[in-house]
């Protein structure tokens, strides 16, 4: 079927180019294309817009001549007709076949979302006793000031400030230091939409307005698609950064690290609810398929009854 369209089109299309050029050959008003290039001889065929004007003159001005309309002859029309056929098919394949776009797909990372508690154990950092909480995703972080606002919904707009670190682990007894490569006093997110970092995210879910943390994400959650931010806005931060995502890959291990305080939360006007906190249940879920799976039968039942 799709052969037959082809045909269909290619047939038509050369009616319409051929039309016109017959009625300016009769009237002697058809002019062949010049230009003042120089030959194209040697002219690269780099595109398919290209390969279809070869059969173009391509003439410099010192050579360049009147051109006779008495020698146009039956070649000239049959060659300008095939070469708009020929485009008008190529255009009909793109539109037939057209090529995958991954815009809603790339540099978008699912968020963990789980409704557990994290797990809470004392640690030493810096000399200095602290709590770090521990989510089923393999998140830590360590809750320095707990804040007095609301936490934010997904869907949001957040607002928070940062500094970035990455903390490659200690080789041979080495022990690596803290390696800052961005910061922000003031950083704009859309929570939930999956453009950020998917451990930064996750934290944020359940900070305060006023809150600080100290955020662990490990490789899994980190920088895991391009497009993810935050990133930095500078050359030399983002080479630093890739070098430093480098090193993560040689010593096969490391850590992202953001001391983040949450500024504010606004709630986004032009939200159309594509987010929510809550996911359904699985009994809803079943009920949900079973209507579904009725009103099916049910339909497919009348239509047998009609025929």
């Amino acid at each position: 079927i799709k052969r037959r369209k082809m045909n269909r089109t290619i047939v038509c299309s050369l009616i319409v180019s051929v039309l016109p050029a017959a009625a300016g050959f009769a009237g002697n008003n058809l002019v062949r294309p010049r230009s003042t290039f120089p030959s194209s001889n040697n002219r690269p065929q780099s595109n398919l817009a290209e390969s279809l004007q070869e059969d173009v003159e391509f003439q410099s001005e010192s050579n360049a001549k009147p051109y006779d309309k008495s020698a146009l002859n039956r070649r000239d029309v049959l060659g300008q007709a095939y070469r708009t056929s020929a485009a008008i098919a190529a255009s009909s394949a793109l539109f037939a076949n057209p090529a995958t776009s991954n815009a809603d797909i790339e540099g978008v990372a699912t968020i963990p979302q789980s409704t557990a508690p994290p797990e809470a154990k004392s640690s030493n950092e810096d000399g200095k006793s602290v709590t770090v909480f521990k989510t089923k995703s393999g998140l830590q972080y360590i809750e320095i000031v707990e804040g007095t606002g609301s936490t934010p919904a997904y869907g949001n707009l957040v607002a928070i400030s940062y500094k970035a670190y990455i903390k490659l682990p200690d080789i041979k007894g080495k022990q690596s230091k803290l390696d800052e490569f961005d910061s922000d006093k003031g950083y704009l997110i859309k929570h939930g939409n999956g453009r950020t970092v998917p451990g930064l995210d996750e934290a944020l879910h359940t900070m305060k307005v006023g809150g600080k943390r100290r955020v662990i994400v490990p490789p899994k959650l980190g920088y895991i698609s391009g497009g993810l931010g935050p990133i930095p806005v500078g050359p030399y931060g983002r080479y630093k950064l890739n070098t430093l995502l480098d090193k993560m890959v040689e010593v096969k291990g490391g850590n992202f690290i953001f001391d983040v305080e949450m500024k504010s939360i606004i709630e986004d006007e032009a939200d159309q609810g594509y987010y929510g906190d809550e996911s359904i249940s699985p009994d809803d879920f079943n009920t949900l398929r079973q209507n579904l799976e009725g009103q099916q039968q049910a339909a497919r039942e009348a239509k047998a009854k009609a025929v």
